[in-house]
Formats: structure tokens, C-alpha cells, sequence
């Protein structure tokens, strides 16, 4: 799990005073774009990793350079500020992973090798163009990404101080025990299951809970559609691709100060 944040925007950030406040990158508004294949051969569609689902793949063979690349094009110009993608392949098969866009030339936003298979968020500040790439670099064999999203992110305005438990490994795991008639441990067989977790948001303000982003958040969350979450993005760097679990998002207000607060319990993609 991994969040690339560009030193433009994380001086931005800590001015701000936002730099741990938590991230959801939940505005993929690259569904409106056109994903292609455009370097390697495509054994399953590019449009794959538009949907948010993760079990359905863009699946690419390299090309004879090595890297396959997943293009998004956009009808006009579009202002984005991250780039992320979940449930890949690219520390198995030792790729380098690289955020682009196009302008007179291809610039590359972050370039970027993962040590696990977890998701990725690249956070620049604001870009503007038309086409955008996801490229994967030094491969020999089959890249495989599940969810790709090029949008905006949103930065809740208070931070989580305590009592909330990320996950390290996945801890939704069921285990079936092979135990003797005396009692001895004969073996295990694990499967893992992805993770959950329970975050608690409080003393918010009513006018961004009121306010477009988040609302269009919360619809989107209690449909149960994916997004990236982080609760300090630079301290820790926890991220995770995740969905609703549960119970529906109901701020609900608190306190002498006519605050908001929000439960928000989530089911994570989690391949550690």
C-alpha cells in the first residue's frame, strides 16, 4: 500500500494543516473516458479496470519494449489531481509502475516499483490535460490490474486521533484446524479473505457534510462502490481499495457546537 504524494502538493498539504487528515479518493472521473490497450497485446479489456469491481482484470501481455501500457482519454481537458490503481499483479511479476500525461509530450507524474500488491495512489497537484496513461514497465509476463481511476481526491476536514485499528494483515481470515484424535495439530488450511475495519469521523463540520463532494461521497459509498481510503496518509501511508460493509453512512449531529459525526464500517481489498 503505497501513496505517492508530489512535493507540490504535500507543501500544500502541511500549509493547509491536512497533511494526516484522512484521504478518500472515491471520484473516478475517468468513467466517463475511453480506456484502451495501448502498448502490449490486451488478453482482457482495458475497460476491466474502469468499472471498480475487482475480480474482472485488464490483462496485458508485454510488448517486445517490455511494458504494457492502459491509456484513458477524455473528450476534453479534465483537471485531475490523483491517479491510483488495486488489485494488481506488479510486485509479482517486478514491474515499475508509472502514472503519466500527455501534453506536447508524455510527462510522468510518479514512476514507481511496488513491493507488494496493494493499492497505489499518486496525489500531484491540479494537471490538466486529455490523455492519461498507466504504464508498466520491465515486465515479461502478463500484467494484471483490477481498478484503475484517474479523478480528484477528497480530504476530510478533521483528522482520526485514536481508536481506530487499521489493518496490518488481513484479518478477515478463516481458518479449518486438522487436529489427531489426541489432540495433536496435523495442519491448517488458511484462506484469506481481504480485511475490515471501522472508522469513526466526529466533530465535523454540518456545511461539508452538507456540501457537494462529501454528498456525492456518501451516495456513492452506500451504494457500495468502491473508492481508496488512507486515514494518515503521510505518518503511516495505509491505504486500501474498499467498499461499504454494513450499515449505511447517517451523520448525525453532536454536541453544544452542532458538529457531524459519521461510522463508516468498510470491507477492504487487502493482498498483503
Amino acid at each position: 500500500m503505497t501513496i505517492l504524494i508530489d512535493p507540490t502538493k504535500a507543501a500544500a498539504l502541511a500549509t493547509a494543516g491536512t497533511s494526516n487528515n484522512p484521504l478518500i479518493f472515491w471520484e473516478n472521473d475517468a468513467l466517463s473516458a475511453t480506456y484502451a490497450t495501448s502498448a502490449g497485446t490486451q488478453v482482457e479489456s482495458a475497460t476491466n479496470a474502469q468499472t471498480g469491481t475487482t475480480y474482472d482484470a485488464w490483462i496485458c501481455t508485454p510488448s517486445g519494449g517490455d511494458t504494457a501500457t492502459m491509456t484513458i482519454t477524455f473528450s476534453t481537458p479534465v483537471t485531475l489531481n490523483a491517479m491510483a490503481v488495486a488489485a494488481h499483479n506488479i510486485s509479482d511479476i517486478g514491474g515499475q509502475l508509472r502514472f503519466e500525461y500527455f501534453t506536447t509530450s508524455w510527462q510522468t507524474i510518479e514512476s514507481f516499483s511496488p513491493t507488494d500488491n496493494q493499492a497505489v495512489v499518486a496525489y500531484f497537484d491540479d494537471i490538466t490535460a486529455v490523455e492519461w496513461r498507466i504504464r508498466v514497465r520491465l515486465i515479461t509476463q502478463n500484467v494484471e490490474i483490477g481498478v484503475a481511476f484517474a479523478g480528484t481526491v477528497m480530504t476530510l476536514p478533521r483528522r482520526i486521533y485514536q481508536g481506530f485499528t487499521s489493518p496490518i494483515t488481513p484479518n478477515n481470515v478463516i481458518l479449518q484446524s486438522n487436529v489427531s484424535q489426541g489432540g495433536n495439530l496435523l495442519g491448517n488450511l488458511v484462506a484469506r479473505r481481504g480485511s475490515s475495519l471501522d472508522a469513526q469521523l466526529t466533530n465535523i463540520d454540518p456545511a461539508f457534510i452538507r456540501g457537494t463532494d462529501f454528498k456525492g461521497f456518501l451516495k456513492h459509498h452506500n451504494d457500495g462502490k468502491g473508492f481508496f481510503w488512507a486515514w494518515r496518509p503521510t505518518k503511516y501511508g495505509d491505504l486500501f481499495y474498499a467498499w461499504r460493509e454494513g450499515e449505511t453512512i447517517n451523520p448525525t449531529n453532536s454536541g453544544p457546537r452542532d458538529l457531524m459525526s459519521f461510522n463508516m464500517g468498510l470491507r477492504c481489498y487487502d493482498d498483503a
